[in-house]
């Protein structure tokens, strides 16, 4: 993105020359933006996904040396040691952006109509994999790196037809939050930013988009400014990014 197609909220250019971020559901819609504006400000990113096929068709679409690709699913059984090998070659991080979510294969359903089965698969996708991925790589962060969770406007209203989606990042929402409090001293930085409609590539390609939503780069942007302390929220955990115009702020907006 060009300094002229910067958003107006834009501090200033993130230099993010010689650091390394892994984005966790970087060849997903929301993390494909924010890989590309990365990248575009001079960082090295391990973008990880669940399927090598597509995240192979994504690092040939993004087309940068500086970018690395790997599949990485957060309930893996061997998840610390994969995360280890990610760190021995490519670590100490600067960052860990966390973009996981999954509304599972069950479709819309009422709350009380989901099997257990059902229940469990999508919890432990949306929120035990969040857990996990925390508790994986923050041995593998930088003393003063960046932990950082995207997370969905459901996560502050019901979500009727996902109901688990909306609770499971309500209770994201606050794990992250606590878990911010916990590292206070530590010299990480937490954050969890609560994004509204995000345009995606996926959306675009099915013909649904408005240029009022979200452009994925424009948080990716964000987070640089984060990462290189620029912000003006740095050190702000809980913030909101719902409306393109107005950028991340700290209140959250009148559902």
């Amino acid at each position: 993105m060009s300094n002229e197609q910067r958003p107006q909220w834009s501090q200033q250019r993130a230099d993010l020359a010689g650091m390394t971020v892994v984005v966790l559901g970087g060849s997903g819609g929301v993390g494909e933006g924010v890989v590309r504006a990365l990248l575009d400000d001079g960082a090295t990113v391990i973008a990880t996904g669940r399927d090598q096929i597509r995240l192979d068709e994504f690092a040939g679409r993004i087309n940068n040396d500086a970018l690395h690709v790997t599949p990485l699913e957060g309930m893996s059984d061997d998840l610390e040691e994969q995360v280890a090998t990610l760190t021995v070659r490519f670590g100490p991080f600067d960052a860990v952006v966390v973009s996981i979510a999954s509304r599972g294969s069950q479709g819309r359903k009422l709350l009380l109509a989901l099997s257990d089965d059902e229940w469990t698969t999508l919890v432990e996708d949306n929120l035990t994999a969040v857990f996990r991925v925390y508790r994986a790589f923050l041995p593998s962060l930088k003393q003063n790196g960046l932990l950082l969770q995207l997370n969905g406007a459901s996560a502050d209203i019901p979500f009727p037809g996902n109901a688990v989606v909306a609770l499971t990042a309500a209770a994201s929402k606050s794990m992250t939050h606590t878990l911010a409090v916990e590292l206070q001293n530590s010299g990480i930085q937490v954050y969890e930013i609560i994004l509204g409609v995000v345009r995606t590539r996926a959306r675009q390609l099915a013909g649904v988009d408005d240029r009022r939503w979200i452009d994925g780069e424009e948080i990716g942007i964000h987070i640089g400014e984060l990462l290189a302390r620029t912000s003006t929220l740095t050190g702000e955990v809980l913030q909101y990014f719902i409306d393109k115009a107005a950028g991340p702020v700290l209140s959250p907006p009148q559902f």
